[in-house]
């Protein structure tokens, strides 16, 4: 059974290696535009809908317009082309390419951003006006939080009632009940809300979009990797669905992403000391960077190529210790009760994740058992990556990325409160992984499946160009 798959993945490996850069685009965009098909068809939440009806549009735009590109520019190949003219027609697609990535990015995710955040700013009535629920829940409990720190309040609070489920919540008398399930870094984009600034600019996503735009562009830049695996990684932390609609409809899963990405980016430039400050910032969002935030611990080393853990950890503890230190010293029980057992379901008011993956189905059968069963799968799902990683310690941010990458959807599966949505950690970090790769020679090959995006054929018998 074992090999059938191999080889069903070798297979798959080969054939896709075989499509150019520009026909690969066109599947992306076209699984894009149809992935908002199913949204505006089965979503029923008005931001999904909303989304997925604006962005459905230019992201089957960008699948023709590959396509068209790809073919136009092999009817202008022919085989006895000089080389001056040949570099032309390549350097055409892709300026075509990235400009096409950006008017993506500008109309799938800035213009339906703006209506949103617009429409939720200024839609009167009742609570009830769809224009109002312009906003997944956590948008309107980051914004209490943040009203409640700008005003000198604990944001925990320490009897929640509510978790801002349904479009009705998004108010403040209900909100300021919720639970506050972050870590007390992610107030900081809550306090916008109360800021003396235009209506729609005080809707945290604004500030969630804006912060993590500006942390991946520094991230791309810095990083040490060729032009096209740049673009390419962009595209799937952005402007493809897997970027697009948590920035438009949510939000506060990119600035972890964000800061998870820089700080691996400068794992890979041998700085731990600025590996420790980015993954710290991360530390103290959310719990989903801690993974990450750990693996790095191993894998980072100072530009003698020694070990530089202690560098490393020193300015992680310097962000982490005194933050979470303040949080828990104002209300031990509040931070425990929203911070921890809320997110794992053990408190009277369960957390809105749901999903039939494994680890939620087993609690939902047994309900009766389900702090045993909550603490039994965290436990057995800790000792199995313990285990691996003893094995297999990372020692590059593209091994750390991997590791992650595959112990984050492990840990996805069997969490006894997950959603689908949190597969977005596992997808990014294994491009991540595809970004960070070093080949410093033509000895070294990456695995089947990065292997598949990383030689690609631009032309029958021309591999593809490292600047795209």
């Amino acid at each position: 059974m074992r090999g059938r798959i191999r080889s069903a993945v070798a297979l798959l490996a080969e054939r896709l290696t075989a499509l150019p850069v520009l026909r690969q685009d066109a599947l992306l965009y076209l699984c894009s535009a149809l992935f908002c098909a199913g949204v505006a068809g089965v979503a029923v939440t008005a931001d999904y809908r909303l989304w997925a009806e604006i962005a459905g549009g230019p992201y089957l735009l960008a699948a023709l317009g590959s396509e068209a590109v790809l073919r136009r520019r092999r009817r202008r190949a022919e085989p006895g082309e000089v080389a001056g003219a040949a570099g032309d027609v390549a350097g055409r697609a892709t300026s075509f390419r990235r400009g096409l990535v950006l008017s993506v990015f500008a109309l799938a995710v800035v213009l339906p951003l703006g209506i949103q955040v617009t429409w939720r700013a200024e839609a009167p009535g009742p609570r009830t006006n769809p224009h109002r629920a312009m906003a997944q829940p956590e948008v309107a409990v980051i914004e209490r939080a943040g009203d409640r720190f700008a005003h000198f309040q604990d944001p925990y609070l320490a009897h929640p009632r509510t978790v801002g489920v349904s479009p009705s919540n998004d108010s403040k008398q209900v909100n300021a009940t919720s639970f506050f399930p972050y870590l007390p870094g992610m107030v900081v984009f809550g306090l916008s809300n109360p800021a003396p600034l235009p209506k729609p600019f005080t809707d945290a996503r604004v500030l969630l979009a804006g912060f993590s735009a500006l942390v991946v562009a520094l991230a791309l830049f810095l990083v040490p990797a060729t032009s096209r695996r740049k673009w390419r990684a962009l595209q799937f932390l952005l402007v493809l669905p897997t970027g697009a609609l948590p920035i438009v409809t949510g939000g506060d899963d990119l600035p972890v992403l964000a800061l998870l990405f820089l700080g691996l980016v400068l794992v890979r430039r041998r700085q731990p000391v600025w590996a420790g400050v980015a993954m710290g910032l991360a530390a103290i969002l959310k719990w989903t960077a801690w993974p990450l935030v750990l693996l790095a611990f191993l894998a980072v080393r100072d530009e003698e190529d020694r070990p530089a853990m202690l560098r490393y950890s020193l300015a992680v503890v310097v962000i982490v210790v005194p933050v979470l230190g303040a949080a828990v010293a104002l209300s031990p029980h509040a931070f425990f009760e929203n911070v921890v057992l809320f997110p794992l379901g053990l408190t009277k008011v369960h957390s809105p994740a749901a999903s039939p993956l494994p680890g939620q189905a087993i609690v939902q059968l047994l309900p009766s058992l389900k702090r045993p069963l909550t603490v039994a799968l965290v436990g057995a799902g800790a000792l199995l990556v313990l285990v691996f990683l003893w094995r297999h310690p990372p020692r590059t941010a593209y091994e750390a990325a991997h590791f992650a990458g595959w112990a984050l959807a492990f840990a996805i599966f069997i969490a006894p409160a997950t959603r689908f949505g949190y597969f977005i950690y596992p997808a990014n970090m294994l491009v991540w992984a595809y970004l960070l790769h070093e080949v410093p020679d033509g000895t070294k090959r990456l695995p089947a499946l990065l292997e598949v995006i990383e030689r690609v054929p631009l032309e029958k018998g021309q591999l593809a160009s490292p600047t795209w």
